[in-house]
């Protein structure tokens, strides 16, 4: 199974089938698809379709995009909306029939990572090339004019789904915490000399994508991992080093990654969006204005946060069911690292759960509605079932996830409050 996951994720962050001759133009989820599903029957790891509580929020999530789109009224981009969705479930549901144990997931990210250095190396490449262009023929992205009158160039991105500088970071951002899981005590000192050499090259290739959300999700997920490595909840000593390491780096970084008024106002548009995300839930808190009509309503941008955007498109119901989902993939992770004895595995499992929640600062900025997620979510799936702990979403998970909700909109709706 590991080689159709190769096959998957080779489609997926390289895209040959983009720039690479003879692939240009295939249609590979046609060819993908319907192989790995076959796959999965003839090895006998189909094990039908038995809903986890992570699954059925999944289904419900899905149902409240279609029956919002039936209530706003269709418009031309409903049926592929649809279409990726039921995709991604499919996807989902594959890579947990076909990695089914901690093991499997640590192939799985260990692939995930050698994609992500892959295109390190891309990035590094691009930035440093002398006329520009990188492996895939795309241009460097667009940057704050006042860096290319200090004499700087523009940031790098990649193709397919992270044609844009801020998601290109989010392929560097996932992998990271997979780098990082070696500077655990498990492993050994020539491991850690070796992730010390692939954080240097992956730290110079998250600053060549010039992504503020990605600058703060890195700074996210370090504070994650040293809060993290601690059998104490809050070690006053690692919490005083967190916050060195957030305080110096927003000294030394550029000021175009902590400048929030630059002179395109990117940051002033992107918060403007919010508000009026918030403005569409107010309107129908229940509906939503229709899963794909965000910039539609906004008539000049899509929301560039993943939660303000299902928020404001389908509402509360929606919202719901979209952290309700994220909500049991932790908690599954949760339950496995508490109830094993395994080290490696734990270390594997948590690191999971950071890069997840490094995924999600990071879609705090751009709209990351993507099969990356999906497939970490069916990762964190395989993780809780492995925990040995049956995960039924009970009256106290409903209370957390509410009190989750609570909590998101009215910090949102104070935060766009003073910025009106």
């Amino acid at each position: 199974m590991l080689v159709i996951i190769f096959i998957y994720l080779t489609a997926l962050f390289i895209a040959p089938q983009l720039w690479i001759e003879p692939f240009v133009g295939m249609r590979v989820d046609y060819i993908i698809y319907p192989a790995w599903f076959a796959m999965v029957l003839l090895s006998g790891r189909f094990t039908g379709f038995k809903w986890s509580a992570q699954d059925v929020f999944f289904l419900l999530f899905i149902t409240w995009v279609i029956v919002s789109i039936v209530v706003n009224g269709s418009h031309e981009r409903s049926s592929i909306i649809i279409q990726n969705y039921i995709k991604w479930f499919l996807l989902y549901k594959l890579v947990i029939w076909s990695v089914q144990d901690v093991d499997g997931v640590r192939k799985v990210i260990n692939l995930i990572l050698f994609f992500a250095l892959v295109l390190v190396v891309e990035g590094i490449q691009h930035k440093t090339s002398s006329n520009g262009i990188g492996w895939a023929g795309q241009s460097l992205g667009w940057v704050d004019a006042s860096v290319l009158r200090a004499g700087g160039t523009g940031r790098t991105q990649w193709i397919n789904i992270f044609d844009g500088p801020g998601v290109f970071c989010v392929v560097y951002t996932t992998a990271l915490p997979f780098i990082l899981r070696y500077f655990r005590e498990s492993y050994s000192v020539y491991q850690k000399l070796l992730a010390f050499g692939m954080l240097a090259a992956m730290g110079l290739a998250i600053f060549y994508t010039g992504s503020r959300g990605g600058f703060i999700a890195t700074l996210a997920i370090l504070a994650l991992f040293f809060m993290f490595r601690s059998k104490k909840k809050f070690p006053p000593t690692r919490m005083a080093v967190i916050g060195a390491i957030i305080f110096v780096s927003f000294i030394l970084a550029p000021a175009y990654l902590t400048n929030l008024h630059d002179e395109q106002r990117s940051a002033q548009y992107r918060v403007a969006m919010w508000v009026e995300g918030v403005e569409m839930v107010q309107q129908n808190p229940v509906f939503g204005i229709g899963s794909g009509r965000f910039l539609e309503y906004t008539a000049r941008l899509i929301a560039h946060n993943s939660a303000i955007e299902i928020m404001g498109e389908l509402g509360l119901p929606g919202l719901f069911f979209w952290i309700s989902m994220i909500y049991m993939a932790f908690r599954g992770i949760y339950e496995f690292v508490n109830n094993t004895e395994d080290p490696v595995a734990k270390s594997n499992a948590s690191m999971l759960a950071i890069s997840i929640a490094g995924y999600l600062v990071s879609s705090m900025f751009v709209t990351l509605e993507y099969e990356t997620f999906y497939f970490l979510l069916a990762l964190a799936a395989v993780v809780g079932h492995a925990s040995g702990v049956e995960l039924k979403f009970e009256k106290k998970d409903f209370y957390r996830v509410g009190t989750i909700m609570g909590v998101w909109l009215v910090t949102l709706k104070l935060f766009v409050m003073s910025y009106v």
